[in-house]
């Protein structure tokens, strides 16, 4: 037989082929260049579910301890006694308006049925932390109370834990008011005469005036308190070239502005204000007892 001239191949290690993303630069560059490729540590199944196990819990730790350190920074100490009355603080930050309701003032009147009255026990934010705050000068008792987040959100005292069924699947929060107090507080500011505690709405006298208008016809003054009657209450010119008006007002905070010959003003002597919802600003009178 003829000899067969047997033509021997060097055979090449097969390499596995990846996609070029599976690699990074310095793999892609060897390949091109044909030299082999680094080993690629694969883990087993089941030490890839269990670093995936561990990386979620880290995650999910990491997520409660922010929600815990937030809830803990948000409490605020309970409702307690300071030398004007009991004072009450509540964090709403994103509220433009906070109310305290409770069995002294007749759940801002709505206990029997009423519309609930925004301007009474209106708690305030004056230095825009967020913090809103009253102090009402209750005598001692036993009184249920909520915040009013923008008339409409009605929430329980997360910094106070003693609370109580409000009959509607929420919480009432219970403030126990000491016989020795260190303020003056007048029993007649609650009134239980028809069964259930009712705040007495007292009105008090409160000066305005308008400086720098001397020039105009006629000055009005209106707000809340009127509903807005924009002829409610007429002011006087003084010899002095202001004009000035005192009238009796519910006690609490007010939105108001001027009326000058028919164009609407806020107080410009007053920095207090707060959005009108048209562009403009309300002024913001505080009536309290003198």
């Amino acid at each position: 037989m003829a000899a067969r001239h047997l033509r021997f191949h060097r055979f090449q290690p097969l390499q596995k082929t990846v996609a070029a993303d599976d690699r990074s630069l310095l793999d892609r560059k060897a390949m091109e260049a044909g030299l082999p490729l680094k080993p690629q540590l694969t883990l087993p199944l089941a030490a890839r579910r269990l670093l995936a196990l561990v990386a979620l819990a880290l995650v999910a730790g990491a997520v409660a301890g922010c929600s815990l350190f937030g809830f803990i920074e948000d409490r605020l100490d309970p409702p307690g006694p300071t030398p004007n009355g009991i004072l009450f603080r509540y964090n709403a930050p994103a509220a433009r308006q906070v109310n305290l309701a409770g069995e002294f003032n007749n759940w801002l009147g709505t206990a029997n049925g009423d519309r609930l009255d925004p301007n009474l026990d209106s708690m305030k934010d004056l230095d825009g932390d967020g913090i809103w705050e009253i102090t009402l000068p209750l005598p001692p008792g036993r009184y249920k109370y909520k915040y009013v987040i923008d008339q409409i959100d009605w929430q329980f005292d997360p910094g106070n834990p003693e609370t109580i069924d409000d009959g509607y699947g929420g919480k009432n929060s219970i403030l126990v008011v000491p016989s020795n107090l260190p303020y003056k507080f007048d029993e007649a500011y609650v009134s239980y005469s028809l069964g259930t505690s009712s705040r007495i709405q007292r009105k008090y006298s409160h000066e305005f005036k308008l400086v720098g208008h001397a020039d105009a016809k006629e000055v009005f003054i209106t707000g809340d308190w009127t509903d807005w009657d924009p002829t409610a209450i007429p002011l006087v010119l003084g010899g002095d070239g202001v004009w000035h008006v005192t009238t009796e007002m519910p006690e609490g905070e007010h939105l108001y502005k001027f009326m000058v010959d028919g164009e609407w003003m806020a107080d410009p002597g007053n920095k207090e204000a707060r959005d009108d919802g048209y562009g403009g600003k309300n002024s913001v009178a505080n009536v309290r007892p003198n």
